[in-house]
Order: structure tokens, then sequence, then C-alpha cells
């Protein structure tokens, strides 16, 4: 198998089969991440695909989902995501669905036919990184498109009939915004109505343009106190229905996971318990603090 560079993939695919197509990620922008800084983006050889694809129908692996690694596999052109599909529905019939990272902007460069005839060729439940419902959030983590295009982008996912994962990064508005926006994430993942919702609070990636931010003072982390708080808000303003919260996360403080609507109240009740296990002056710090080996969360 051909692998370069990193590969990252969300931890509820750890039973799909990981097949690279691209390295890195074509934006590679975003105020918090690091993770693709120093791969340069590239687009893997048509031939090395094959080969892939070729290997893992020589071993009979019992895969039912191949998830399309790196960072935004959805960024390819439909043609060439199209040619994949092709190859491993005629090689790997156990194959059900296929999946990988998507932006806002790689959905907006496909028409909604083509989303159609990507839906009807298997591909399902991209992870796409939403992050947040506030405009000056998504400016300020340089994400590369506004809320009103991903309310156009997740709408045409919809009517082409492609289920999607949605990312939500809490507390990314920073100190004295919790409500506000645990409020304007949940407006716009109501109406997207994802198939998942992954939730995590806002962590200063080493590496990252966020960390001189913060240093500068030009952002305020939030406590962890208002970690959970932003959960606890945004999860009772959840109207979605047939949905997976997924809580889970290493830097959720409190780790929850459940199905909406019907769990939502015991989601609820387990982050509420939650608070009663940290101390007073511990909700009131910055949890980031801990990788410096001040606190530990």
């Amino acid at each position: 198998m051909h692998y370069s560079g990193l590969t990252f993939r969300p931890p509820y695919e750890e039973r799909s089969l990981l097949l690279q197509v691209t390295t890195g990620c074509s934006h590679n922008a975003c105020t918090f991440c690091s993770m693709y800084q120093d791969v340069p983006f590239s687009v893997s050889p048509m031939e090395e695909v094959e080969e892939d694809i070729a290997y893992v129908a020589r071993h009979r692996t019992l895969h039912k989902r191949v998830f399309l690694v790196n960072g935004d596999a959805f960024c390819l052109s439909t043609d060439r995501l199209v040619r994949i599909a092709e190859l491993i529905h005629e090689q790997l019939p156990r194959i059900e669905t296929i999946g990988g990272y998507a932006s806002i902007n790689n959905i907006l460069t496909k028409s909604a036919d083509e989303l159609r005839m990507l839906a009807e060729l298997g591909y399902a439940d991209f992870n796409i990184g939403l992050e947040s419902g506030l405009d000056d959030v998504l400016a300020f983590m340089n994400k590369g498109y506004t809320l009103e295009q991903a309310r156009e982008a997740l709408a045409r996912l919809n009517e082409a009939g492609m289920p999607f994962n949605l990312n939500i990064i809490t507390c990314a508005a920073g100190r004295g915004r919790t409500i506000e926006h645990a409020e304007a994430n949940a407006a716009i993942v109501n109406e997207a109505n994802p198939t998942l919702i992954f939730v995590s609070p806002l962590h200063v990636d080493k590496g990252a343009k966020l960390e001189q931010f913060v240093e500068d003072g030009t952002f305020e982390e939030c406590t962890l106190r208002d970690y959970i708080t932003e959960e606890i808000e945004f999860l009772k303003r959840l109207e979605v229905t047939d949905c997976w919260f997924f809580g889970l996360h290493v830097s959720n403080p409190v780790r929850v996971s459940g199905t909406l609507p019907q769990d939502k109240e015991l989601l609820i009740q387990e982050l509420e318990h939650g608070l009663y296990r940290f101390p007073s002056w511990q909700l009131d710090t910055v949890p980031n603090k801990a990788a410096e080996g001040r606190i530990i969360v």
C-alpha cells in the first residue's frame, strides 16, 4: 500500500480501509490546524491507487467501507472520484460506502448532478470541518468560506441524497462568547441535519497560527468550565433526527456519545454531572495549560 506524509482519520473510521488518494491538504491554512503544515499537497498517481486497490483485492479483506486519505480527498475532480469508485466496486464487492475528509469548498466545486452521481456510486458520510456557525469565527480561523456558502454546500449534499458528518469546534469564538457560539452552531447544524456531529473543544496545536494569537493576546482561550458549558448549551438547542453525537475526542474533558434525539437528555445530564468531577479552581483555568505541565485535566 502507498502511504506518504501523515495519515489522519476520525476515531469512528477505525474499521475502514484507508486508501490514499492525496497527500496533505489542498487548503492547509486553517488558523487552528497544524496537521499538514510541513506536508506539501499532491494528488496520488492513478497508477498507485489502482495498485493499492488490486493489492487489497488479492488479500480478500472484510472491509465494508473505504476512507479516502488524506486531508480533503473530496477536492479531487468528479471524474477521478468516479474512476476510483468504479475500481473499488469492481474489485472489492464487499464495499458499501466510500468516505473521507471534505471541506465546504470541495463541495462547492461540484454541481448538484455531480454530487447525485457520486452518491449513487456509494460516496457517503464525508467528514466535513464546518467548525463554527459564526462568520467572524470562520474568518478568524481562515476556513476560506462564509456561513452562507456553507449553507449552500450542505443543502446541495442533502438534495443529492449524500449523508455527511459535521465537525464542530466548541469555544472557537473565544472567552465570553460561549452561549452565542452554541446558539449559532446549533442553528446551522439543525438546518443541515447531518448523520453525525463530531464535537470537540478548541485546542492550540504547537506550530499552528493560533498559538501566536494566544501568546500575543489576540485570542483569549476559554476555560475548562466554558468547554463543558458550551457543549451543554449546544446540545440543548439541537433538534436533529437520526444523528450520532460523538464527543469522545481526547480533548473532550467529559466524553459522551449517543443518538439524537433519544439520548439528548441523558447526554446533557452526563455533561452536567461531569462538571462536578473537577474542583472550581480547575474549571476556571485554561485547559491547554495542561500541555505545559501545570494542570492535568
